[in-house]
């Protein structure tokens, strides 16, 4: 029988009931509890339950990481990048939105993450930075970026790019909650995406 790795399942159990109750409504003698070993046994792995808590966003992090890795973004600068899309349209940027929606709605420990920080946002500096900076920061400043460049090549129409970022992004952010925790929903989620994205081009794509 392999040998249980109880710092591992501190780690799950916390995030399960962080994502239920928030991170002021569990304990450490719950969390201990879940686990099933005594408090002070906690201890020996974690200083306290904001040293679980910073562990999990570290440990979600690392994961999303290594994930981004794989969004099949063309390699070099904006200005190649932008080259690559320009040639072969939107589908690369349609493999890489597809990966990113598929490792929150996929993971379970990636959507327990979302929804923890959904709750805990406006009461931990740290998770309130971490949410914006995944879900919101991170994409649209590639967005924006990417976008204005096409625009410049005159791929896209003269839009602003910020507003052509929030156009394309937003409704990505909405399916992701709203397909959060239905993975049986998956083909569907997926089949209104690549809609979406193919539509956006169709819309702000400048015609030829």
């Amino acid at each position: 029988m392999p040998k249980r790795n109880t710092k591992e399942l501190i780690l799950q159990e916390a995030l399960r009931l962080f994502s239920d109750h928030g991170y002021d409504g569990v304990s450490v003698r719950e969390i201990s509890g879940a686990v099933g070993i005594r408090e002070s046994a906690l201890y020996r792995h974690f200083k306290n339950k904001q040293d679980i808590f910073d562990t999990i966003i570290k440990r979600i992090e690392g994961q999303y990481a290594i994930v981004a890795q794989e969004f099949h973004i063309p390699d070099g600068d904006l200005s190649q990048v932008a080259g690559a899309y320009i040639k072969n349209g939107l589908n690369p940027l349609k493999e890489m939105t597809k990966s990113m929606f598929l490792f929150w709605l996929k993971s379970e420990e990636a959507s327990k993450f979302r929804r923890m920080l959904t709750i805990e946002q406006f009461k931990s500096t740290k998770a309130g930075e971490t949410f914006h900076s995944f879900f919101f920061r991170l994409p649209l400043d590639f967005q924006t970026q990417l976008f204005g460049e096409m625009v410049k090549r005159k791929y896209f129409k003269e839009l602003d790019p910020k507003i052509l970022a929030l156009n394309f992004y937003s409704p990505i952010f909405l399916l992701i909650n709203q397909y959060d925790n239905h993975p049986e929903l998956e083909a569907e989620a997926l089949q209104l995406l690549e809609k979406h994205i193919d539509q956006f081009e169709q819309l702000y794509r400048t015609p030829h």
